[in-house]
């Protein structure tokens, strides 16, 4: 299996405009001292998960080494770093994110073809949206602001009742939809909708026993949740696959690729197949922002 040259150093990026399709205004937002603060605590976090704590530093090793098996140990190091960095951004992007102004929301969020979901839309069609936890997907709360679709996400409530409030506030201030994962499936399936509607679901879950579902994922047979699949089929869904780039410290581009216009008469399988396609390429373009320190293959044998 290829691997980036990304992958042997820490990332590398440049600070740059970002602007969307209906978003073209730029907008200088390294002034703010608040800017400067968020980026400033990722630095102090780096320090704490890499240098004083080493947090989880055994399973993203071991991620590393069974999915990359040929790299040198003597740039295992180097690449630890960058996922260390990469994961201390997103800790504070979400923070970030709720603290920026309107206006400034498109120097750090740029959708590339947003032009397929008004086409869609205009066609009438609901969206599965398939995310993974790579980059950040906390960004893809801003979507409200550039589509007339209603968005609706899925999350797992937090066992702090105020923590879980607070959460819910910051992640539903641009006008998405979030539903329990306990509930998702009764309300995604059984509620009656007028408006379409993307539905957008991090689809690289780890799945619970028994084991089943296999794909070919990283170099190994990796066991999936299949529960996207089911759902684009019963609601005939269009299925979009969304690329995520870092272009820069708190900055990401999402690119939507359509997989299928329809989710009735795929085999069983096929999504499950072409998504983990898609992220495979995703990963290998720049390896330190997927989740590796979320240990992906527990408790299930990955040959």
């Amino acid at each position: 299996m290829p691997v980036c040259t990304s992958f042997f150093e820490p990332v590398k990026v440049q600070s740059m405009a970002i602007s969307n399709d209906n978003h073209t205004g730029k907008t200088n937002v390294n002034k703010p001292l608040r800017i400067w603060v968020y980026k400033a605590f990722s630095e102090i976090l780096f320090i704490i998960l890499s240098k004083i704590v080493g947090y989880r530093k055994d399973v993203i090793l071991q991620n590393f080494r069974n999915s990359f098996p040929e790299i040198p140990k003597s740039k295992e190091a180097g690449l630890v770093n960058s996922y260390y960095r990469h994961l201390s951004d997103l800790l504070v992007e979400l923070f970030l994110l709720n603290n920026l102004k309107t206006k400034e929301i498109s120097h750090f969020v740029r959708y590339e073809n947003i032009q397929l979901l008004k086409r869609l839309y205009r066609s009438g069609k609901d969206i599965l949206l398939l995310a993974s936890h790579y980059g950040n997907w906390e960004y893809l709360l801003t979507l409200p602001l550039v589509t007339d679709y209603e968005v609706i996400a899925v999350y797992s409530p937090i066992s702090n009742a105020a923590i879980d409030q607070c959460m819910l506030r910051l992640r539903s201030r641009f006008g998405v939809r979030l539903v329990k994962k306990s509930d998702w499936y009764r309300t995604v399936l059984k509620e009656n909708y007028g408006k379409p509607r993307i539905y957008v679901m991090i689809a690289d879950q780890r799945p619970v026993p028994p084991y089943k579902n296999p794909v070919h994922f990283l170099g190994k047979t990796t066991f999936v949740q299949a529960g996207c699949e089911r759902i684009g089929q019963k609601l005939n869904c269009a299925i979009v696959y969304t690329d995520v780039e870092k272009m820069a410290r708190h900055r990401y581009k999402f690119k939507f690729k359509l997989m299928r216009d329809s989710g009735t008469e795929i085999r069983s399988g096929e999504i499950l197949e072409a998504y983990y396609r898609e992220l495979e390429k995703t990963i290998l373009r720049n390896p330190s922002c997927w989740l590796w320190s979320h240990n992906r293959w527990k408790n299930h044998e990955a040959t």
